[in-house]
């Protein structure tokens, strides 16, 4: 506003003074003539007075040159403004779509969210033997810990294994996808899948912003949601593709160590070198498939890189712990 004005000014004053000067040009050319160069006999005085706008006419054309040149100063003046305003608009243009972006983001984040809850909340078995009806997230807790597995012992006779828990400390992992219990989760883990694809496919957000939206899908998950998400990312069905979402985004960052059960392979494995579980709990390891199922290294296949369980900011502590367990079991190896 302040340039706007001071063209204004320069324009006005500039016009005016060549008014003046023109005018007194004009009278003072004919002063001049008339008092150092007498009018010859036989002429008149007034065509001394056009003669001398001759003199004149080469300060107003260059007075006109003037203003050309000021003329074109104030248009290159307006088209530099003009730039601003466009590159001002550009960048407000820019600013207002990258709202609409993450609110149309979050509108969807958001209610797939909500939809993730609902299909937790419509969770439901009815247990043939006892008639007890089980629903919600209480279903994560009582199919890893109570719901009976039927299955067949090594002499072929049928028998009853209490929960996931103990199937898989009898059968391994490699029986996980063999069996009907996961299936009861399988909507769940879908849709768990897709919401943190969606926000992972957002290519407009930095990955501190997506870290901070799959934060917020992780706040949502109980003690046994990220049981049964450990077991989930390293079976047949989720590994490759969501175990490395999980590794990704720390997804099992608040997992209880002790709530995971120790497999079957992981099992034989201590009994093969001689170390019971006893010996690990009294060491102050879990004893359970986290000191087995957790690497250091981000390229194994059938192990968790430890950025699935510490954030970034906390990924040389993860990698300390891995370090002083894997050196544990050879000490005690050693000792055998």
């Amino acid at each position: 506003m302040r340039s706007k004005f001071n063209i204004a000014l320069v324009t006005t004053t500039a016009v005016i003074v060549c008014i003046v000067l023109c005018i007194g040009g004009m009278f003072l050319s004919h002063w001049y003539a008339g008092a150092f160069f007498p009018v010859p006999e036989g002429e008149s005085p007034q065509a001394l007075l056009g003669d001398s706008f001759g003199a004149v006419n080469a300060l107003i054309s260059a007075f006109a040159f003037a203003g050309v040149i000021v003329a074109i100063f104030i248009e290159r003046h307006e088209l530099t403004l003009q730039r601003k305003d466009l590159s001002l608009q550009r960048k407000e243009f820019a600013t207002q779509n990258e709202t609409l972006q993450l609110q149309r983001f979050e509108n969807t984040f958001f209610n797939m969210l909500t939809l993730q809850q609902r299909i937790v909340l419509d969770l439901c078995h009815k247990d043939e033997h006892s008639g007890k009806t089980v629903q919600g997230r209480e279903l994560f807790f009582y199919a890893f810990e109570h719901l009976p597995h039927r299955t067949k012992s090594i002499d072929g006779k049928e028998e009853n294994l209490a929960g996931m828990r103990m199937y898989l400390e009898l059968k391994g992992l490699e029986a996980y996808d063999k069996c009907h219990t996961p299936s009861y989760f399988d909507h769940y883990f879908r849709h768990l899948y897709t919401i943190i694809k969606f926000i992972d496919n957002s290519a407009f957000l930095s990955f501190a912003d997506k870290y901070k939206y799959t934060t917020m899908v992780r706040a949502t998950l109980s003690r046994y949601e990220l049981v049964w998400l450990f077991y989930n990312g390293l079976s047949e069905v989720g590994n490759p593709k969501f175990k490395r979402l999980i590794e990704r985004y720390s997804l099992l960052k608040n997992i209880r160590e002790d709530l995971l059960t120790l497999s079957k392979e992981n099992r034989v494995c201590l009994t093969a070198i001689g170390i019971t579980r006893r010996m690990l709990l009294d060491k102050g390891y879990s004893g359970s498939d986290y000191n087995f199922w957790v690497t250091p290294n981000s390229d194994v296949p059938d192990k968790y890189a430890v950025s699935a369980f510490y954030s970034t900011s906390e990924l040389g502590k993860g990698i300390e712990a891995v370090k002083r367990m894997n050196k544990l079991m050879e000490q005690i190896n050693n000792v055998q």
